[in-house]
């Protein structure tokens, strides 16, 4: 790739606390902050760091299936509750999967490239803890050829698509070693969680976390390679920053 024609700048961030199953406030029974609260607090945390808002250019907005986990769309309609100056701005939505906070972050980088922007704000929000795992799973093979593999696919779409790989790898390099890698994985990620207040995790008062991740795969009630610690949890949340080339820092 050639050098970028301008230097671009990550600056103010900020993110919101990832709600799900494993924070003590959180109770799949009782009401939970819809789509609005995660975009308003993770972008008014980052606007707070810079002079005005008025000096963003541009905002972008990442998101995966909300029109189904929340029957909202149109999400970049919905980033001037951030802050009323935005309003009347160029602000788009992309999608790109689980990929889709970091395509906002790129497709905010090429307008600044292009000289259309000098700042942008841009935006990742989740919100899937609204209907149950199994569900939630239909929902996110659409991020697979739905109508070529959903039909013939694992309850757990995407976990048995993983699952499969640890199958594959498995037999390359034995059950034992690929486990224990994977339970260290896991181990590590709780211990990361267990230093950031906001983390999905950072309750999780596991004892013997390696023990916890070398539970045996149960294809009865999940899937047949892998466990349920194997796998990211679902959490609601956002994330912001602002990118800004060497004029917008001025």
């Amino acid at each position: 790739m050639k050098k970028l024609r301008r230097r671009i700048f990550a600056t103010a961030g900020s993110n919101t606390i990832s709600l799900g199953t494993g924070r003590k406030e959180f109770h799949p029974k009782k009401p939970r902050p819809g789509l609005e609260h995660y975009i308003k607090e993770a972008g008014q945390g980052a606007l707070a760091q810079i002079n005005d808002a008025d000096n963003i250019d541009e905002g972008v907005i990442g998101n995966f299936m909300a029109a189904r986990f929340n029957r909202q769309g149109n999400l970049a309609a919905m980033m001037p509750m951030v802050d009323a100056k935005l309003e009347y701005k160029p602000l788009i939505r992309v999608e790109g999967a689980c990929g889709s906070g970091g395509l906002a972050i790129s497709t905010g980088a090429k307008s600044i490239l292009a000289e259309m922007a000098d700042t942008v704000l841009a935006i990742g929000v989740e919100v899937q803890n609204t209907v149950k795992a199994v569900y939630g799973a239909d929902i996110l093979g659409g991020a697979g050829y739905y109508a070529g593999q959903r039909k013939n696919g694992h309850a757990y779409f995407f976990p048995g698509k993983f699952s499969d790989r640890a199958g594959a790898a498995y037999e390359k390099y034995g059950y034992d070693k690929v486990r224990e890698a994977m339970a260290r994985w896991y181990e590590r990620a709780v211990l990361n969680a267990r230093e950031c207040p906001k983390a999905q995790e950072h309750h999780n008062s596991t004892e013997d976390l390696f023990a916890a991740g070398m539970t045996p795969p149960n294809p009865k009630t999940f899937c047949e390679h892998i466990n349920f610690y194997d796998c990211s949890k679902v959490s609601d949340g956002a994330s912001a920053v602002i990118l800004a080339s060497e004029e917008g820092l001025d």
